[in-house]
């Protein structure tokens, strides 16, 4: 008996779904079974799914980008479903459900793959939204705009700046929520990193604020503030090493910062110089 057969009959499937949560090098593996699973992953090694109260709208066939998503809920107090009711990153969470039947164990296919778009809390449930891989591919692309503002996103593609020539090492010496203290950033006028980027390890954090030694992010660094609660020790002096981070500083998008504080308005995309007034509303631009 295989899947396929399984599949095309009228009565006899049990399915059961693996639900593969990837972000960065990050992986979640979870079951809708009622114990934990085991299968074989491709390099020989043994792979764990978690069992976990999780189900999923069944998947809808559509040519409407909009209607093409999919909502798995979670019970309110599963830790890992909790973690996406704070802002999410910048890194997309992407999720991929495989599908299979309690009579062929180990044999599954994969169902449905797409990314992880938004949460909510509905009474005692989480709702997560999940957006097919497929509607990215349909949706029409960001057009240039017509802006006195710049366009383009700091250090993206338009903008030409490299991110790896403005990173600056500090020292975390505290971590609290969104509140991070590095005292290098007191060296740069307030403000000077907001909009900025702060890396710690692999993960990145938006800074959306700046005052002195203390920057905001949008939202929490987990791993973090763990490293400054457990620093590493020095296994010559025993002494606890700094937690180090880098820090990139933030634009506001005007001609006059990116001429002042980068050296880049060539490369400018904004249009500073749009008449104030609206040519085509019947008075006088004069």
């Amino acid at each position: 008996m295989t899947y396929d057969t399984i599949e095309a009959s009228p009565a006899d499937g049990r399915p059961y779904y693996l639900y593969q949560f990837i972000e960065g090098a990050e992986v979640w593996r979870f079951t809708s079974r009622p114990e934990d699973w085991l299968s074989a992953g491709s390099g020989g090694d043994t792979i764990t799914w978690r069992s976990a109260a999780v189900a999923h709208v069944d998947v809808a066939q559509t040519s409407e980008i909009e209607r093409g998503r999919l909502v798995l809920t979670w019970p309110l107090s599963h830790p890992f479903a909790r973690r996406f009711l704070a802002p999410l990153g910048n890194t997309p969470m992407t999720l991929t459900i495989f599908r299979g039947h309690e009579q062929v164990l180990g044999e599954t296919v994969a169902h449905w793959k797409g990314r992880v778009v938004g949460a909510e809390v509905e009474g005692v449930r989480i709702l997560l939204t999940c957006e097919s891989v497929f509607s990215t591919l349909r949706r029409a692309g960001v057009r240039a705009k017509y802006q006195r503002l710049c366009r383009h996103a700091l250090y993206g593609r338009g903008c030409g700046l490299d991110i790896a020539l403005h990173w600056q090492t500090g020292t975390v010496t505290a971590a609290s929520g969104t509140a991070v203290t590095i005292p290098e950033a007191a060296a740069q006028p307030d403000g000077w990193f907001r909009g900025g980027v702060l890396r710690f390890g692999t993960q990145l954090g938006f800074i959306t604020g700046h005052a002195g030694a203390a920057l905001t992010l949008s939202r929490p660094m987990p791993d973090l503030a763990a490293a400054l609660a457990a620093p590493e020790i020095d296994p010559v002096t025993g002494a606890s090493l700094p937690v180090l981070a880098d820090i990139a500083p933030g634009c506001d998008l005007r001609a006059a910062t990116c001429a002042a504080k980068f050296v880049n308005i060539l490369n400018f995309g904004g249009f500073p110089e749009i008449p104030g007034r609206n040519p085509f509303g019947g008075s006088s631009i004069v």
